[in-house]
């Protein structure tokens, strides 16, 4: 990686309290009206709210970043709210979020039993231990305890991760 990218993405400095674990890199990091967000290879530090100590990238369910008003958004697997981050200096950081997130996703199946029972199982790397996760994110509105849509989403887990080589 040259010079020039190295400074493009640490858009300012990495705030001196983040401590990094053993093998852990900062990528990216972006000025926002609260502070600094930072991108690292494991996680996505936050200068105020749910991710202030870090969520790893397979905790992201979903992001979007907007060029015109320079805001990234986050939603989250386990449900905590949303994230939502003014950058008033990106760096790096909308490349570098798109490029964590689909490293930690293996394999995607959507699961469909009718017009409202809807869910996607995600297999994900946890990109600072290396562990394959199964994820069920239900569609908004279904009831997550159908036994229906459990027993699919859990036969679709079991198909993936024998693909990539797990035990269900």
């Amino acid at each position: 990686m040259g010079w020039l990218k190295v400074l493009k993405n640490k858009a300012v400095d990495v705030p001196a309290g983040l401590v990094l674990e053993a093998g852990e890199r900062v990528l990216a990091t972006a000025a926002t009206d609260d502070g600094a967000l930072v991108i690292t290879s494991r996680r996505l530090v936050a200068p105020a709210g749910g991710a202030a100590e870090g969520k790893p990238w397979h905790l992201v369910d979903s992001g979007r970043w907007d060029p015109e008003e320079s805001v990234l958004t986050v939603s989250w697997v386990d449900g905590s709210s949303s994230g939502r981050w003014h950058l008033t200096a990106p760096g790096g950081v909308p490349d570098a979020f798109h490029e964590r997130v689909n490293a930690s996703v293996l394999l995607v199946e959507h699961v469909r039993l009718d017009r409202t029972r809807r869910a996607r199982v995600v297999l994900r790397k946890d990109l600072g231990t290396d562990a394959v996760l199964a994820q069920t994110i239900v569609a908004r509105g279904c009831d997550p305890d159908d036994p229906e849509l459990v027993a699919t989403t859990e036969q679709v887990a079991a198909r993936l991760a024998e693909q990539v080589g797990q035990e269900p």
